[in-house]
This record gives C-alpha cells, sequence and structure tokens, in this order.
C-alpha cells in the first residue's frame, strides 16, 4: 500500500502540472517542472527500495501536492507568497538532485553532505484546506473555534495545544479554524508556521523559527539576516516583538518536534510568560507579547513538549477516529471529487455500501488521511474504467 500511494502522489502531482498547462501557466511552473523531471528520475532508480528513503521522498511529495494547489489558487501579483514558495522549491530542488541515481544523501549549496540532519527534515503544512472535504471533526472545531475566540478575554493571550499522532488531524483541524472568517476578522495578523526542519537552514533550529516567523510576517530576507548578524538570536526574538506589538495575531507552530536539546527545549517552554525589565530575549514567549489577545496554538506528537508550552490544562488531545460514517464520507467524496487538481466529478453508488464503510474503517485505523487516499486512488481507477467503457458505448449505439 505504501508503494502504491507513493506512485499515486507522484502522478498527482505530475498531472497538477498538465492542468495548469491548459490556459496560462500557474506561477513558478518553470520549477515545478524542474521537480517533476526529478522525481521521474528517482522512482526509477533504486534508491527508493530503502524505506527510510521511500518515506523522505512521500513526505516531500506531500508538500509539493499543497503547495502546487496554493500556486494553482494564486497569481502574479502575489508577488510575496510567490516569493517565499520559491525560495523553498529552490531548497527542495537542491534536496531532490542528491537522491538522484549515485547519491542518496543531500548535496549542500556549500558542497558539504548532509546525513542526520537531513533526515530530520519532514512533511511541510501550508494554511490551504477545502473545508467542504474535512468531515468529523465538527465538535472539535467548534471547541477549538471556542477557545481561540473566547469571550471577555480580549486582551487575554491564549495558548492552545492540539496533541496526537501522525495523521490523526491536528494540522487539518488547525487549517479549518485558521481560515474560518470570524477567525480572519478577529486576528490581524495570522501567520501559519511549520516547525518541521528544512535544508539550508540555521542548525539551531531556534535561530531558524524565529526567522521563519519574522518571513510569514513580511519582514525583508536582508533585513533578517542584517539583525540576526548583528544581534544573534536575541536581536530576532526583539524584532519579533516589534512585528506583533499591540496586535491581536494568531500563530500556528505546526508540528513541533523535540530535538532533545535543552536549550531548545527551554526556550520553547511556557508560551504566556512575560517579558521582565531585566529579561534576556532567551525564550520564544518574550517575542510575543502579552495583553492585547494574541493567541498561539501548537500542533505537536509528542504530548509531553506541547505540555511544556503551553499548559496542561489547555491541551487538546485528538485520538484516532473511530466513526465509520465520517470516514465514509471522506473516501466517498474523494472518489467522487478526486484531488484538487482534477475537475472530473464522478458518480459513485456501490450497492455494496454497508460492506464498504466496514472495509474503510478497518484499513484506515482511525486515520482519517488513509481515508482520503483510498478515495482518491479509486477515483482515478473509476473514471479509467469509465473511460475504456465509453467508446465501447458509441461503438454499440451507432452499431444499433
Amino acid at each position: 500500500m505504501a508503494q502504491e500511494i507513493d506512485q499515486y502522489l507522484k502522478e498527482q502531482f505530475c498531472n497538477g502540472l498538465k492542468v495548469g498547462e491548459s490556459g496560462s501557466k500557474i506561477p513558478l511552473h518553470t520549477h515545478f517542472e524542474e521537480i517533476s523531471k526529478l522525481l521521474e528520475q528517482i522512482f526509477q532508480s533504486s534508491w527508493l527500495a530503502d524505506s527510510s528513503n521511500r518515506e523522505k521522498v512521500r513526505e516531500k511529495l506531500y508538500y509539493l501536492n499543497n503547495v502546487l494547489t496554493e500556486c494553482q489558487m494564486l497569481s502574479w501579483r502575489d508577488q510575496l507568497t510567490v516569493c517565499k514558495i520559491r525560495r523553498k522549491l529552490n531548497e527542495i530542488t537542491v534536496e531532490l538532485r542528491g537522491w538522484v541515481p549515485n547519491g542518496t544523501t543531500t548535496a549542500q549549496p556549500n558542497g558539504q553532505v548532509s546525513s542526520s540532519y537531513e533526515r530530520q527534515v519532514t512533511q511541510w503544512s501550508t494554511r490551504v484546506v477545502d473545508a467542504s472535504k474535512v468531515h468529523g471533526f465538527d465538535n472539535e472545531v467548534t471547541l477549538l473555534e471556542k477557545l481561540v475566540l473566547r469571550q471577555g478575554s480580549d486582551d487575554q493571550f491564549k495558548e492552545i495545544g492540539i496533541v496526537g499522532k501522525a495523521g490523526v488531524g491536528k494540522t487539518t483541524l488547525c487549517q479549518v479554524i485558521f481560515n474560518k472568517p470570524e477567525v480572519q476578522k478577529y486576528f490581524l495578523p495570522r501567520i501559519w508556521v511549520c516547525m518541521s526542519r528544512k535544508p539550508n537552514e540555521d542548525n539551531d533550529t531556534r535561530v531558524a523559527i524565529v526567522k521563519r516567523m519574522l518571513d510569514c510576517l513580511g519582514v525583508d530576507e536582508e533585513i533578517i539576516k542584517k539583525v540576526h548578524g548583528a544581534h544573534s538570536l536575541k536581536g530576532l526574538l526583539y524584532a519579533l516583538h516589534q512585528q506583533l506589538y499591540r496586535k491581536r495575531y494568531l500563530i500556528v507552530l505546526d508540528d513541533a518536534r523535540d530535538n532533545n536539546a535543552g536549550d531548545t527545549q527551554a526556550f520553547y517552554g511556557k508560551l504566556d510568560s512575560l517579558l521582565t525589565r531585566d529579561g534576556e530575549w532567551d525564550c520564544l514567549a518574550y517575542g510575543l507579547p502579552k495583553g492585547y489577545g494574541g493567541a498561539v496554538i501548537v500542533t505537536s506528537r509528542n504530548e509531553e513538549l506541547a505540555k511544556n508550552m503551553v499548559g496542561e490544562e489547555n491541551l487538546l488531545r485528538l485520538l484516532p477516529r473511530s466513526d465509520p460514517e465520517s470516514f465514509w464520507k471522506i473516501f466517498k467524496d474523494a472518489v467522487e471529487k478526486g484531488n484538487d487538481k482534477d475537475s472530473t466529478r464522478l458518480q459513485f453508488k456501490p450497492s455494496n455500501v454497508e460492506d464498504l464503510k466496514k472495509q474503510i474503517l478497518q484499513k484506515c485505523d482511525g486515520f482519517p488521511i488513509t481515508a482520503k487516499m483510498l478515495g482518491e486512488i479509486m477515483h482515478d481507477q473509476v473514471k479509467q474504467l469509465q473511460d475504456q467503457a465509453a467508446p465501447n458505448v458509441t461503438q454499440q449505439a451507432a452499431a444499433g
């Protein structure tokens, strides 16, 4: 099943580029094309025989499909977003070149090769979501929205942690909340910060994350470099504080992970901490102004890490789903609509619905993302069968 999903994700990405060619090309089309060619070489090589390598490629494919969808909704006028995506695509291109045959590690711009560092690079999330395809989270969405838009607390800093296993829906839940009109109206700015490590970044993850936050807030890359060069991490935290001062901000820190470094754990701890007069600007909390209604949502697979950041009382635990109807809706929706780049709408009315529901629930093991994958795979299979049957029907009609 893993190989089938990987192949499907690759085809989904490559087919998405073909869709983009019908009419005006999407922004960064050339970048996507180069990545598509690199992926073809990688999939034809024996390098993917190693399960860990396959997992790394799958993570890249998740991100590429997400960001391709985002680009299809953008125009060249969205220069800030396009520039950010271009930088990320350039980094992925460098990384994929190191995965083509005759290389199993990532080639860095300085000619060095990364090993353990690159293995920590993980799936990148974006703020984009189609809420109509999200099922089974109604109670969680209502609860999280109430927590974020808590009445009578306009000036209170809010911190929320969402914890659970990979694929259980933490990121999806945040995406739905992040894009709700009520939330968009209440918070400004809103920034989505993926906490996963990426290539060509500072080895100090604290520096990398704060730089990423400033970048999401629209601070010029050269200014960020100058601040860091002159004042190190303390300067970056001060700049972050200034950018958010007197603003009712919403920050999503998606996929927070523990790298087992003591100084890093302390850096992310107790996000509600207040800046003192003799503050050393040595923790992320000091870069987050309090008293103006700001909010931070943290998602993590590591409950202890999230607890350290937001406190036990602010944790929302997501467990694997068990509702067959929700899984069926996700699966059926994906079968009928396909992926975000496929405009073909299919009619899916199987006779053995109840049996299929049980099979889907069993195969998914409580994880919604698996139902979506299975549905998209079946969409392609049903579409192929219908395309093959259409000429036969035409020929029979002509003969009659």
